[in-house]
């Protein structure tokens, strides 16, 4: 087992070695070695995400997350001796960044654009409906839900308002390619912060 000082000393090559073969230290390395490449993709994109709420809404860290992901998505899938062993793995990286951080952009965009449909179908409601009926939709089990996701990461949103449309953890982790296990966390930290905000409310 190599010290974090020899981790340190690795070249490039060796590290994507190392991360390829599931060195959970030699990617830290290399996340910190390039983590100049991840920041500047944060702050050139961080201006799409703006003004997002609902479940639409990133922050820098959800942001941060995504580039670190894409790195190591990157380290696992380049390859030296392959079709693109010409180009650098620094340049590989930036591709994969930019390209995960680019689709999320789009996300956030077509959630915008069903938010706004959403929105409209409200108010259309609301002229027609009982107005008590419509103060409890505004007021209540809605609000309370977009405060939930608010407090919920990108992933336990996902399971989350999949949950809430009666799946199962079986049925999510197939549909979003996952391990029942990580949907099963996502399922326990997302309780905990429901649990925290109701606390909050009361």
């Amino acid at each position: 087992m190599e010290t974090t000082d020899q981790i340190r000393a690795m070249n490039d090559a060796e590290l994507l070695a190392s991360v390829r073969n599931g060195d959970e230290q030699a990617f830290r390395v290399l996340a910190e070695r390039y983590s100049g490449l991840t920041e500047s993709a944060v702050r050139r994109f961080a201006p799409s995400f703006s003004g997002t709420e609902g479940d639409a809404a990133w922050g820098e860290d959800d942001l941060r997350q995504c580039a670190v992901l894409a790195l190591y998505r990157a380290a696992v899938t380049y390859d030296p001796e392959g079709k693109g062993k010409e180009v650098r793995f620094g340049l590989y990286a930036k591709v994969c960044v930019n390209n995960a951080l680019i689709s999320e952009v789009r996300k956030v965009r077509a959630e915008a654009r069903r938010r706004d449909v959403r929105r409209e179908k409200r108010k259309e409601t609301r002229r027609t409906a009982d107005p008590l009926e419509a103060l409890v939709s505004s007021e209540g089990v809605s609000g309370l839900v977009d405060s939930i996701r608010r407090v919920l990461s990108p992933f336990e949103r996902e399971v989350f308002e999949r949950t809430i449309a009666g799946m199962s953890v079986e049925q999510i982790a197939e549909l979003l390619g996952k391990d029942r296990k990580s949907v099963s966390n996502a399922l326990y930290r997302m309780k905990v912060k429901i649990k925290g905000l109701l606390r909050n409310q009361n």
